[in-house]
C-alpha cells in the first residue's frame, strides 16, 4: 500500500511540476472533440536548435482525414500557414518551417495514407482528396489555433505545389472565405489534360525508350543550342519558348554508325520530338503542350519516365502508373477501356473526373474579400508543362477585366531552370512567404523576388519577375548577381 501511495504521489508531484499554462492549454485541445472532430491530447515540445517550443495537436475528421497543427508557445504573429501536399497526398506536409517566424502551421493527408491508389475506389475518400479534405482540415486548424491562443487569427495563408498547387487554387475557387493569401506552385490544373499527356508519354517511352544517357545528350544539346539566347552563359535557358525544335536540330544527335552512347537512334529522336512538341489530336489541334527544352538530365524526365519505387513495387514509371489511376476513376463508365483509350482524341469522355479539376478562372469572390494569389512555375517542369500555367493566367485575365485588373490580386512568377516544384540548374530557391504577406496585409504587390541556386560550385542569383516580364541582363555588373538584371518584356 505504501508503495502504491508513493508511486501515486510521485506521479501527482511530477505532473504538477511539468504542468504550465502552455501545457494545459495545449493538452486541453482534445476538448474540441465532438461528432465532427476526434482530437488527441495536445503536447508541448521543448525548443531545439532549429525550432521554438511549440504545441502540437493531431485530429481525425470524418473518420479518416488526418490533420496536424503546430503553434509556437511564444511570439505568435497572429497568422496561420496551411501546407497542402503534392502527388496523391497521403501524408502530412510541412508543419514546422515557419514556426520560428511566428506562424502557426497545419497540414492534412486529405483522408488516406500512402501513395497507392486504393483511396480512389472509395467515393468519399476520393472527394476528400479532390477538394474537401483541405477545406475541412482548414476549419479544424482554425478552431484549434484560436482555442489555444484565445485570440482570432489575423490572416490565414496556404501554400502548396503540384497537387498542392491544385488544392490551393481549388480553395480559392470553391471556398473563397478560407484564406487571405495563397501561394500556388505548378498547379495540376486539369487531370483531364495531365493524365492523357502522361499516359501517351509512357506509351512513347515503351515503344522507343530513352535512357539516362539519352537525357544527358538532350540536355547538352539544349544548352548548346539555346543557353546564350539571353546573352548569359549560365547553363539555363531563360525563355525556353525561343528554343524551337528547329533550333535544337535533333538530327545532329542521330546515330550514323549504329546505336551507341554518344548518339540517339531514330526511334529515340521520335520520342524526344514528341515530348518537346506536345500532344495533338487527329485534326492537328494541340491537346497538351510539350516539355520546354532545358534541364533534361536534372531529374524530372527520369523520375516520370523510368520505373521507380515511388509507386508500387518499383516496376512502373509515374507516367505509366496513371493508366491504372485513370481506369479506377473511369470505372463507372462501362464503355471505358484503358487499353483502347486514345489520349489524343478521347479526352471528351473524361467529364467523369471534372470534379478534381480547376474548371474555372472566376476568382471574383476571393478577390472581392481582398484575397491574393502568388503563383510560381518552373520553365523546365516535365509533368506540369509551363504553357498550361500561362494559359490559365490568360483565362484569369479574361475573367477579371484584363491584365491590369487581374494583376491586382493574381501574379505569376516563371522560374528559369527549375524543374517540378524545386531543384534544377537555375536559381529556384526563393521565399514566397514574405511577399504574399506584404501584399495581403500591406498592399505591397511583389514586382520581383530574388532566387538563388542550390548551394554548389556554380551558385548565382536571379530576380524572378511578374510574368510576362523576364529577367534581362543590364549589360554591366556581375552576371551572377540578381542586381545586375532588370525585369522587362522583350
Amino acid at each position: 500500500m505504501r508503495f502504491i501511495l508513493f508511486m501515486l504521489g510521485a506521479t501527482v508531484s511530477f505532473g504538477l511540476m511539468a504542468t504550465t499554462p502552455a501545457d494545459s492549454q495545449c493538452r486541453n485541445l482534445y476538448r474540441l472533440t465532438d461528432l465532427a472532430y476526434a482530437v488527441e491530447l495536445g503536447r508541448v515540445f521543448p525548443a531545439t536548435d532549429s525550432l521554438p517550443s511549440h504545441c502540437k495537436v493531431r485530429a481525425v475528421i470524418n473518420r479518416a482525414i488526418q490533420v496536424e497543427v503546430t503553434m509556437p508557445v511564444d511570439d505568435w504573429n497572429g497568422r496561420m500557414m496551411f501546407s497542402t501536399v503534392g502527388g496523391g497526398a497521403g501524408s502530412i506536409g510541412d508543419i514546422t518551417s515557419l514556426l520560428s517566424r511566428g506562424f502557426a502551421m497545419a497540414s492534412t493527408d486529405t483522408g488516406h495514407e500512402g501513395m497507392e491508389f486504393d483511396y480512389a475506389y472509395q467515393p468519399e475518400a476520393l472527394i476528400d482528396y479532390a477538394y474537401r479534405g483541405v477545406h475541412l482540415a482548414t476549419q479544424f486548424a482554425k478552431s484549434a489555433i484560436e482555442q489555444y491562443y484565445a485570440k482570432e487569427i489575423s490572416h490565414s495563408y496556404l501554400k502548396g505545389c503540384s497537387n498542392g498547387g491544385r488544392a490551393a487554387l481549388l480553395e480559392a475557387t470553391r471556398f473563397p472565405d478560407d484564406y487571405d493569401g495563397i501561394i500556388a506552385g505548378a498547379p495540376v490544373f486539369r487531370f483531364r489534360e495531365f493524365m492523357p499527356w502522361a499516359i501517351e508519354a509512357a506509351r512513347q517511352q515503351t515503344e522507343n525508350p530513352l535512357t539516362l544517357r539519352s537525357l544527358e545528350l538532350l540536355d547538352a544539346n539544349s544548352k548548346k543550342s539555346c543557353d546564350l539566347l539571353d546573352g548569359v552563359e549560365d547553363g539555363v535557358i531563360n525563355d525556353p519558348r525561343l528554343c524551337s525544335l528547329e533550333r535544337l536540330n535533333l538530327g545532329l544527335l542521330s546515330c550514323k554508325n549504329g546505336p551507341s552512347d554518344d548518339c540517339l537512334t531514330a526511334a529515340q529522336i521520335k520520342t524526344a520530338e514528341h515530348l518537346y512538341r506536345g500532344l495533338f489530336d487527329s485534326q492537328g489541334n494541340l491537346v497538351s503542350p510539350g516539355v520546354m527544352p532545358g534541364a533534361e538530365s536534372a531529374g524530372d524526365w527520369a523520375m516520370w519516365m523510368f520505373p521507380n519505387e515511388l509507386i508500387g513495387d518499383g516496376s512502373v514509371s509515374l507516367n505509366s502508373s496513371l493508366s491504372s489511376l485513370l481506369a479506377i476513376l473511369m470505372r463507372r463508365l462501362s464503355s471505358f477501356d484503358i487499353d483502347d483509350f486514345d489520349p489524343a482524341n478521347d479526352q471528351s469522355v473524361l467529364e467523369e473526373i471534372n470534379f478534381m479539376d480547376v474548371v474555372t478562372a472566376d476568382l471574383n469572390e476571393f478577390k472581392a474579400r481582398g484575397g491574393k494569389i502568388l503563383m510560381y512555375q518552373g520553365w523546365n517542369d516535365f509533368p506540369l508543362r509551363p504553357e498550361r500555367a500561362i494559359d490559365y493566367l490568360a483565362q484569369v485575365e479574361d475573367a477579371h477585366g484584363g491584365a491590369k485588373e487581374a494583376d491586382d490580386f493574381f501574379r505569376m512568377f516563371m522560374v528559369p531552370g527549375m524543374i517540378h516544384c524545386a531543384t534544377g540548374p537555375g536559381a529556384w530557391m526563393a521565399d514566397y512567404v514574405d511577399p504574399i504577406v506584404a501584399w495581403t496585409e500591406e498592399g505591397v504587390a511583389p514586382e520581383r523576388i530574388t532566387a538563388v541556386t542550390a548551394p554548389g560550385p556554380q551558385s548565382f542569383s536571379r530576380p524572378l519577375c511578374v510574368y510576362p516580364k523576364l529577367a534581362q541582363y543590364k549589360g554591366k555588373g556581375d552576371k551572377d548577381k540578381a542586381d545586375s538584371y532588370r525585369c522587362s518584356v522583350k
